[in-house]
């Protein structure tokens, strides 16, 4: 008998993608004709962002070697904020051990102006010119989203020449950017390099189209955050990338017409003690919806 898990250890990552894409290709002919359409190359990057790894973490390059992802966003448990350059660098050359490039850092969460000053100092160490934050401060025990930092994010992003993504949240953080919209009603007359890391998932349990944010906000979209959804609300839980309700062949495609060029980072959030079966099937799935749209007309 062929379980679920004999089969994603009996097959590659790039393998899965023909396997978990037959929608996308109704027909022999259509996909004998798709086939021979030659592809092109999509202008972002597939990459991993580092908290799908936060149960796993010494595991995180081997993982992502297993299932051929090359970049990654840092989190502060693989490179902390206090790290040296020599600790950087000794970081970035186990990183290419694995065939791994570290293309930002984050998401860190900001309280307070030393933390925002903390974190630019940290990406410029780590030589990244992408930073995922969310400037908040305490209101009691909540979190609650701070305009009042973004006066010093506009600053320093100058200073730094690194660009700066606001993280949402979704319904379940309704206080720290749910949205896209909502990053967007406090940062679209501040610099340009202020911009989003738009988590798809959030955004979708927020009720709120991720393709139209895309279209909309492209020329703020510094990082984006993918994963699927079982549901358009609260209660919506994460889920292996083909089994979810969000259409992620409309969001390539969406991605491809901007002409985004950062990277799209698979942040799984499920089983988490054991996330490689459930991200190689994301990882594939997501390839195949890449091929498949790079080769659309």
């Amino acid at each position: 008998m062929i379980t679920r898990r004999t089969f994603f250890g009996s097959v590659s990552a790039g393998a899965m993608a023909s396997t978990l894409v037959p929608m996308l290709s109704p027909s022999t002919s259509q996909a004998q004709e798709s086939a021979a359409k030659p592809k092109k190359e999509l202008p972002f990057k597939l990459a991993m962002a580092g908290y799908s790894f936060n149960k796993v973490k010494e595991e995180s390059l081997s993982m992502m070697k297993q299932v051929d992802v090359r970049y990654l966003c840092i989190k502060d448990f693989h490179l902390k904020q206090e790290c040296t350059p020599e600790e950087a660098k000794a970081f970035h050359e186990k990183c290419a051990s694995f065939n791994v490039t570290g293309y930002g850092v984050g998401p860190i969460y900001m309280h307070n102006e030393e933390e925002v000053k903390k974190a630019f100092a940290y990406a410029k160490t780590v030589g990244v010119k992408v930073l995922v934050g969310i400037p908040c401060e305490m209101n009691g025990k909540k979190r609650v989203a701070s305009t009042k930092l973004l006066k010093l994010i506009d600053e320093l992003v100058k200073e730094y020449d690194i660009k700066y993504a606001i993280h949402n949240h979704g319904p379940d953080m309704p206080e720290i950017f749910p949205s896209a919209e909502s990053v967007m009603e406090v940062i679209a007359k501040l610099d340009k390099r202020i911009g989003l890391c738009l988590d798809i998932g959030h955004q979708f349990r927020d009720g709120k189209d991720p393709v139209a944010a895309i279209l909309k906000y492209h020329e703020r979209l510094h990082d984006v955050h993918i994963k699927n959804v079982t549901a358009a609300s609260e209660a919506g839980k994460g889920i292996e990338l083909p089994r979810g309700l969000i259409d992620m062949p409309a969001v390539v495609r969406a991605l491809v017409k901007v002409g985004y060029t950062g990277a799209c980072s698979l942040e799984y959030e499920k089983d988490m003690d054991k996330p490689l079966l459930g991200i190689a099937e994301s990882i594939g799935y997501f390839r195949g919806v890449m091929d498949a749209v790079s080769t659309e007309a």
